[in-house]
């Protein structure tokens, strides 16, 4: 019955969220995703920060608020850079690094944490800023009729290929991924969420985005697709090393907002860079092609 329930739980979250995203993806204007995206990474900074820090009862607000704050502008600020000034981007890593430095020197505390406190603050904003400014991006960087397609495309993929991975692995799964990092992840699953990911681009194909063809198809089931599992897997491992089950409670059914983009965030790079570089071995991205 609590099985049933959890899982109610989640398409009811499900059925909340979605249309939010997919307004703010197709319909809104950029701004609108890129205000979403900026206050997701801020609340998925704020419980990074426990599960990066070995020590989460030193961490105060005052630290959890600077990662938290510092997420929100890495996103922002790098999905604006990366469309119209792309040099300023650069400007994301040395930001954080000497703010996070200048809060550790004025407030110092406990100095047997201080390294793994440092690392966290430099850590999370990247982690979780850079990854999720790849979908506003995606929206500034190419015409608004592909932008918001490129959106719903890196989301399905990361999400039937996680999907696909939960119930194969659960119906057939014998043989373990990662025990050390997720020890109901097998290798019958992690196959299955590829066949997600490969169904995801096929739909898009087929769908909404005609021209796609087999090489889009085999480079991002395989490779985004691999890495939405191997995020899923790294965020475990944060976990287990907080001895945490879940990284948060704000989503019913789900957990914490971090266990829901812990595969968006490598698998929005990969499809990023798929079709940045398309144009080496297909048709260049534009309405000339996608419209």
């Amino acid at each position: 019955m609590a099985q049933r329930s959890g899982l109610g739980w989640r398409f009811l979250t499900a059925g909340v969220l979605v249309p939010i995203l997919l307004a703010a993806t197709l319909w809104l204007p950029p701004a609108f995703l890129l205000a979403f995206v900026v206050l997701a990474a801020a609340v998925a900074a704020w419980e990074g920060m426990v599960l990066a820090v070995p020590y989460p009862s030193v961490l105060d607000r005052v630290e959890r608020s600077f990662g938290a704050g510092s997420a929100a502008a890495v996103a922002g600020l790098s999905a604006w850079a990366a469309a119209v000034r792309p040099e300023a981007a650069a400007a994301a890593f040395p930001a954080v690094f000497l703010a996070a430095m200048t809060l550790l020197v004025v407030r110092p505390r406990d100095l047997g944490t201080f390294a793994p406190r440092a690392s966290g603050l430099i850590f999370v904003p990247l982690y979780v800023g850079l990854g999720l400014a790849v979908y506003p991006a995606f929206r500034l960087l190419f015409p608004d009729s592909v932008g918001g397609k490129l959106v719903i495309l890196t989301m399905t993929l990361a999400f039937l290929g996680d999907t696909a991975a939960y119930f194969t692995g659960r119906f057939l799964g014998r043989r373990p991924l990662h025990p050390r990092l997720s020890p109901k992840k097998t290798i019958e699953g992690a196959a299955g969420g590829i066949v997600g990911s490969a169904l995801a681009v096929t739909l898009a194909a087929v769908w909404y985005l005609p021209a796609l063809g087999w090489v889009d198809v085999l480079l991002l089931a395989t490779i985004g697709g691999a890495a939405g599992q191997a995020g899923d897997l790294f965020e475990s491992g944060l976990k287990r090393s907080a001895g945490l089950k879940d990284s948060g409670t704000l989503l019913p059914g789900h957990g914490g907002l971090l266990d829901r983009i812990d595969a968006l965030i490598p698998t929005g790079f990969v499809t990023l860079a798929h079709f940045l570089l398309r144009p080496l071995w297909a048709d260049g991205i534009g309405c000339g092609v996608f419209c």
